[in-house]
């Protein structure tokens, strides 16, 4: 089973990566966890997805909470996902899933040897992410604390593994969504035709950040 794993901290953009790839045509199931935030209207965040990280992680303290029963859940999810309780799914199909939350950077290497995944890393700098959780009003956690533990669990799997990963520097996508469209939609095996790539851009101009 084909997935795009988007990675990133809290704040950092997963969520425009996110709806950029439902548009490029990636299957994102549904129903999404609908965050307490004006700013953010669709998280893009599977409710089942989130429920499975937060069995085994805590999102206070950024750490995993039951290590031993991380891969069994995976494969558990992805049962559900094969048996279209989820929504429906072609086995078959190259198209590939996405899923996004902040806390599955803590157990890259297992989601990774559970589906054949590609990684989009999200880069933003510390203190941007630390302005846009002081805004948000959000726990420190969500902010450049959070995002230290976050980005470590990522970098340490880009440096002792092979996994695909692109990264995309938040910035840059914010100034060339276009380019960042036609760029996902290659790396993730997409063959979305260029009005699709164009409304995925679209979707981007103008978030909050």
């Amino acid at each position: 089973m084909k997935l795009i794993l988007i990675c990133g901290p809290f704040g950092s953009g997963t969520t425009a990566v996110a709806g950029m790839l439902a548009r490029l045509g990636a299957t994102g199931f549904g129903p999404y966890y609908q965050p307490a935030d004006p700013l953010t209207p669709n998280s893009h965040e599977l409710v089942a997805f989130r429920d499975l990280l937060l069995s085994v992680t805590s999102e206070q303290t950024l750490t995993l909470t039951a290590a031993g029963d991380v891969t069994e859940a995976l494969k558990h999810f992805r049962d559900r996902i094969i048996r279209q309780e989820l929504g429906a799914y072609d086995e078959k199909s190259a198209t590939p899933i996405f899923l996004k939350h902040p806390m599955a950077a803590l157990i890259i290497p297992q989601i990774c040897a559970t589906f054949e995944t590609r990684l989009v890393y999200l880069i933003r700098p510390v203190r941007d992410i630390e302005t846009s959780r002081q805004r948000r009003k959000w726990g420190v956690q969500y902010g450049a604390k959070g995002a230290g533990i976050i980005y470590s669990h990522m970098f340490n799997a880009l440096i002792n593994y092979t996994f695909p990963t692109t990264l995309v520097r938040y910035a840059e996508l914010i100034q060339r969504p276009l380019d960042h469209a036609r760029g996902l939609a290659s790396f993730a095996g997409l063959n979305s035709n260029a009005d699709v790539v164009r409304e995925a851009a679209e979707f981007v101009c103008g978030r909050p950040s």
